[in-house]
């Protein structure tokens, strides 16, 4: 179960770097970190669900005032 858990978890992230643009290596250690926050709190708040990564991408645009799936 915690496998399956941590898959989709990284699915996730893989997902919202995908969509964000860029190079996806140069993108990891910026956002990778709140990403794993957001995943957290989000699993916390929703009884171990597990968030979208349209969920992952809203979130963090809110906490940094600007879309971060346009350009840097």
């Amino acid at each position: 179960m915690k496998i399956r858990k941590m898959l989709a978890e990284n699915r996730v992230q893989a997902e919202a770097f995908r969509r964000m643009g860029g190079n996806e290596l140069e993108l990891i250690p910026i956002y990778a970190p709140d990403f794993r926050q957001i995943i957290n709190e989000y699993e916390r708040a929703h009884n171990g669900l597990v968030p979208s990564a349209d969920d992952l991408i809203w979130i963090e645009s809110q906490r940094r005032g600007r879309d971060i799936t346009s350009c840097r």
